[in-house]
């Protein structure tokens, strides 16, 4: 009788597992085929992807019952599709990480100081958050950086630093940095014949209701060089592309790092996003950007500092 019920209850158990392991590759299944519409549909890309392809594998795909692991499986896999056709900007971001960035303190912050001869310089670092109000710190920061040197001090030149901006949020990054330039478009998110501009707006981070502080500089038209090197990527780069076009402006430094692509944000059902690279970008005046930004002028030192041979040219140019 004992034999009997070890035996029942084990089977129960074994039913109950067997049972919870189908849903969880249920769930997979269905995440797949949630990411593979999306896709299909939003990425630059789809035209290059085999998309027949691509469905036959995704039948080959062995799932377990982790559904962080399946999770794994299907996120690296679409990421290799989409990096063997050229895309090198989308990527997946999971609910975990998301609730650590949000919970995090900013790791960078904006910097900036008066160089002297009339000069200058706001050092604008990456910014991955979840949180609007820590947008909007962001860009208050750059803009009472500026407000503050711009007050003290007769300003001649400006120097924009955004070597070492991996990216993250591009619009905090322009909200601040509104207070250097005039209000209007930055710039253009283009996909063939389809073309938007992005607008740089005072006192706005572009889509948010809540508004940031005002400045603007005493002469918008003093001159103002742009600095860049192989580690200013996506929003850094956004963020130079958004001074690009102007009278005034100059870019400083290296070949940026070329992820030129707008990626968007699509919502998971699981709790994570994937940021797919939708569109191209053009500068206010039409100019495309699809790799890497070349400075107008290239400046070899990788030194990164406020004193460095790249800062040093910027300085002669804005002194002239």
């Amino acid at each position: 009788m004992k034999k009997f019920i070890f035996i029942t209850i084990a089977m129960l158990i074994a039913s109950k597992i067997q049972a919870q392991n189908g849903q969880t590759e249920k769930r997979a299944i269905a995440l797949n085929k949630e990411i593979f519409k999306i896709i299909k549909k939003n990425s630059l890309f789809t035209d290059s992807l085999n998309w027949k392809n691509i469905e036959a594998e995704n039948k080959a795909l062995v799932y377990n019952d982790d559904n962080a692991n399946n999770q794994k499986i299907i996120y690296d896999f679409y990421t290799k599709k989409l990096r063997e056709v050229g895309d090198k900007h989308s990527f997946f971001i999971s609910s975990k990480q998301i609730s650590e960035i949000s919970n995090a303190t900013a790791a960078e912050i904006p910097q900036g100081e008066y160089l002297g001869n009339g000069i200058g310089w706001v050092k604008v670092p990456r910014l991955m958050t979840f949180d609007e109000n820590k947008d909007i710190l962001f860009a208050n920061t750059i803009r009472s950086i500026i407000e503050k040197i711009d007050t003290e001090n007769i300003i001649t030149g400006w120097i924009v630093d955004l070597r070492h901006n991996g990216g993250g949020n591009m619009w905090p990054m322009l909200a601040g940095l509104n207070a250097l330039i005039e209000d209007g478009t930055a710039g253009y998110f283009v996909q063939g014949k389809y073309k938007a501009p992005w607008s740089n707006n005072n006192g706005e981070i572009n889509g948010k209701p809540k508004s940031v502080t005002t400045y603007k500089i005493k002469n918008s038209r003093v001159k103002i060089a742009v600095l860049v090197d192989a580690n200013t990527g996506s929003s850094g780069e956004m963020t130079a592309i958004s001074f690009f076009g102007l009278p005034n402006v100059k870019s400083f430094g290296q070949k940026s790092a070329g992820y030129t692509t707008a990626n968007y944000t699509f919502k998971l059902s699981n709790g994570g996003e994937l940021l797919l690279a939708r569109t191209y970008v053009s500068d206010r005046t039409g100019k495309s950007y699809k790799g890497e930004i070349t400075p107008d002028v290239v400046v070899s030192d990788l030194s990164n500092t406020k004193n460095d041979n790249v800062v040093k040219t910027a300085i002669k140019w804005l002194s002239e």
